[in-house]
């Protein structure tokens, strides 16, 4: 059976197993996924199109801008919908929702906005009939978290392409360079050999890298000082995200030699005791007691990691919140990703891509550990 077939096929008894007669789908990742279209919105207000999928029938609508595209791109399992403008979507929707004889309708409430859901809801209330508007919860999620084969193989040629970047950064880096000037050559790097960044890349160096998402400033590298390089690649839709924490040359501050050993070995800790069946919470408390018993318990401000694919940051959740509640199984992809923050001084953080098999997680990059890179 044809991917997208079988994806539309799995999304089918889904809906079965939730009571619903049909999905409208906006989020552009799952669009995409189930799909394959690849029309770029505008969020919020201008979005690329919806799928509307029903136990029989599917419905990729869009506007005239974009439907020539949509229908190159979708293949034969969608019907390609053109409305007029984007504010006849809601409209349209309903029509086709009535027709297909629908009653429960499941909308994506994390991406789905409320001016869209609110104009959606007031047309399936003017046809009547019992149209309900439900919300379908994590429902497409539940799909996108197990990786096929060829999933996994573009995120490994994204993960590459990361892992040759830091090779070059290692010989590019030089003192007296900027966070952004340094920045700037990874996105250089990513549009020459990728698709691009999968993200805006972090690039902290010294007192910044106590800031885990710290944006690159006009702040000097200087040497001896820690250098927090956190970025991914983007390679046939599919995400990377990497970190590594560097220092060219020795260590100024022999903190930062015992810090970078300490999330190091959290992070090893996790990468060898994580299983199938653990919890997303029992998974992050692995490394978390390892940077405890290090002494750095409070400075590991963050869950220890997040899944990956057509986005950057996806289900699953390794943290000791309660997104981190979800079973991890085999064929799930996530980042394991330690670090320990001092407010005012700096941070460490080490961050790894695995993907998990039956016996535990495999890594996908090959980036060296080390502090001192020259």
């Amino acid at each position: 059976m044809p991917v997208l077939a079988e994806r539309l096929s799995r999304l089918r008894t889904e809906l079965r197993g939730a009571g619903l007669d049909a999905l409208l789908v906006s989020q552009p990742e799952s669009r995409f996924y189930l799909s394959g279209y690849t029309g770029h919105d505008l969020p919020p207000r201008d979005s690329a199109g919806y799928l509307l999928v029903g136990l029989e029938s599917a419905y990729l609508l869009t506007d005239r801008r974009t439907s020539e595209q949509a229908q190159l791109e979708s293949g034969q399992q969608f019907e390609v919908v053109a409305y007029e403008t984007r504010s006849l979507a809601p409209r349209r929707i309903t029509e086709l929702v009535r027709d297909t004889g629908a009653r429960r309708l499941g909308f994506e409430s994390i991406h789905l906005p409320y001016a869209i859901w609110a104009e959606v809801r007031a047309c399936l209330n003017q046809v009547g009939n019992g149209l309900e508007l439900l919300d379908a919860g994590t429902l497409v999620d539940r799909l996108r978290i197990l990786k096929d084969a060829a999933e996994l193989a573009r995120i490994q040629a994204a993960v590459d392409v990361v892992d040759r970047c830091f090779e070059h950064l290692a010989d590019w880096l030089r003192p007296g360079q900027t966070e952004r000037q340094v920045a700037r050559e990874i996105e250089r790097y990513f549009l020459e050999h990728a698709e691009g960044p999968s993200f805006p890349s972090i690039v902290a160096s010294g007192p910044n890298g106590s800031m885990p998402h710290a944006q690159p400033t006009d702040r000097t590298i200087a040497v001896g000082e820690a250098i927090t390089i956190d970025i991914g690649a983007r390679v046939g839709a599919y995400c990377s995200d990497q970190t590594r924490t560097v220092c060219l040359g020795p260590p100024a501050d022999g903190r930062l030699s015992a810090l970078h050993a300490a999330v190091v070995q959290a992070q090893v800790a996790a990468e060898c005791g994580i299983r199938p069946g653990m919890t997303g919470q029992e998974a992050d408390a692995l490394a978390r007691n390892a940077l405890a018993a290090a002494g750095y318990g409070e400075a590991f401000t963050h869950g220890l990691g997040h899944g990956i694919g057509l986005e950057v940051h996806e289900p699953p959740w390794l943290s000791s919140s309660t997104l981190g509640e979800q079973v991890l199984r085999p064929g799930m992809v996530f980042s394991v990703e330690p670090g320990a923050y001092l407010p005012g001084w700096g941070g460490v953080r080490m961050e790894d891509l695995v993907v998990l098999e039956e016996h535990g997680p495999r890594v996908l990059c090959q980036a060296p550990r080390e502090l001192v890179i020259r």
